[in-house]
């Protein structure tokens, strides 16, 4: 923090300070403004926190992701009750907490202040996350997981420190199993900090404790009798297993090659009018800045790591390597396409995208004079975007006018629209 912090800048440097510093404080600002908002349950509300208040009753309800992630949204529930500040404190707090996690994400991965101003202002920024921010659903939670799992296997110096990123990655499978593949990235940093095997043997802890977690669950909604409860456990993996397939049509679904492109969003709630006349209404649309920046910077990086292959240049060391595994692997699940997947799924690799952008702008930086300019004009572009689309990620109340505006193409607010 002292580094980040340091009066010996340039003024390069304290612009983009000042820029991200005003970018997480809007970022915080709609996060929390009038949280309660809408007063009803939207999108996914209808199940998650359902599910959630129902293990605090004890009753089961049948779920294909196991239950780490309704645990945590009842512990909002069990605090403020069954209201929609109950149902998003969590989600919340969870969504507040990947800021300071980007910064040391960008910290230790790239060992510069400016990418951990970066990484953390682009998350706080990045409108997608502040809608996903503001309701009762588990998407942020297992975002969070994901990067921390990240962020301790940058930290291992020692092999026994290697337990807590199994742990991590057991908390973060216990959420969905979708980020599994974070193994990939995760195992490339610890092979090449000489820690590989003992993660490999650490494995069985983040299964352990996957295993626990769902157990718990079926003691907690149906079954006190621990030999029933474990036969449960089985059974549910198999029904599971049987469902994860299950093309069910939806409107708001999307194929996995139209997310970089960010062709259809999600309009999270409905249309709601104020008495003056404006409109409010929470969307998730990304901040196009941020968003098409990092694609463009995941095609780079491909491009960037096959010339270097080709030449035989270093590339090994390089965070790039790392990034584009996390990037890859994270969407490969949903390549198949064997279920209706929607663009929340990419967020996982959108975490990796915005690594991968964060890393060329470092690079940018690195080019005096006037690369550090660059970054300072691409950062307040991203700082105004993020301005611009607020509005509908924090439903604050706009003119219908204001919403067109918003909304440039058909795709991202009216779900039979055909994608571009």
């Amino acid at each position: 923090m002292k580094s980040i912090l340091s009066r010996n800048s340039s003024w390069a440097y304290r612009s983009v300070f000042v820029l991200s510093v005003v970018t997480i404080l809007i970022g915080l600002w709609a996060r929390v403004w009038k949280l309660g908002f809408p007063g009803q349950k939207i999108w996914d509300e209808i199940y998650f926190p359902v599910m959630a208040r129902k293990f605090l009753e004890g009753t089961y309800q049948f779920d294909l992701h196991p239950p780490l992630g309704k645990f945590i949204i009842a512990v909002g529930i069990a605090l403020l009750g069954d209201t929609p500040v109950g149902w998003r404190l969590m989600p919340l707090l969870f969504g507040v907490a990947l800021i300071p996690l980007g910064a040391a994400l960008g910290w230790y991965l790239m060992r510069e202040r400016v990418a951990a101003l970066l990484f953390a202002a682009f998350i706080a920024g990045e409108t997608f996350l502040i809608a996903y921010s503001r309701i009762g659903i588990m998407d942020l939670i297992l975002l969070f997981f994901t990067l921390a799992t990240l962020l301790a296997a940058l930290l291992v110096e020692r092999p026994r420190q290697v337990l807590w990123v199994a742990l991590l990655l057991g908390l973060a499978i216990s959420v969905k199993w979708a980020v599994f593949m974070v193994v990939v990235p995760v195992g490339y940093v610890l092979w090449r900090k000489g820690f590989f095997r003992p993660f490999l043997a650490s494995l069985w802890v983040s299964a352990v404790l996957y295993l626990a977690v769902v157990y718990v669950g079926a003691l907690i909604a149906v079954t006190t009798n621990p030999w029933e409860a474990w036969q449960w456990t089985w059974e549910w993996h198999l029904k599971a297993f049987e469902k994860v397939t299950a093309a069910i049509p939806n409107p708001w679904g999307s194929p996995w090659w139209s997310w970089p492109l960010m062709l259809r969003t999600i309009r999270l709630s409905s249309l709601f009018a104020t008495p003056t006349g404006e409109l409010q209404v929470i969307a998730a649309i990304g901040n196009p800045v941020v968003w098409y920046g990092s694609t463009l910077a995941v095609v780079a990086g491909i491009f960037e790591a096959a010339r270097r292959l080709i030449v035989r240049k270093q590339l090994a060391s390089d965070p790039l390597v790392p990034i584009l595994l996390g990037y890859v692997f994270l969407l490969l699940p949903w390549i198949p396409g064997t279920r209706i997947p929607y663009i929340y799924n990419y967020l996982p690799s959108y975490a990796f995208a915005l690594m991968a952008l964060v890393y060329w702008l470092v690079r940018i930086w690195d080019r005096r004079p006037w690369g550090p300019w660059v970054v300072v004009a691409f950062t307040a572009l991203a700082l105004a975007s993020t301005v611009f689309f607020v509005p509908l990620a924090a439903g604050l109340p706009i003119s219908a006018e204001a919403m067109e505006q918003r909304v440039w193409l058909d795709s991202w607010f009216y779900p039979h629209a055909e994608l571009p």
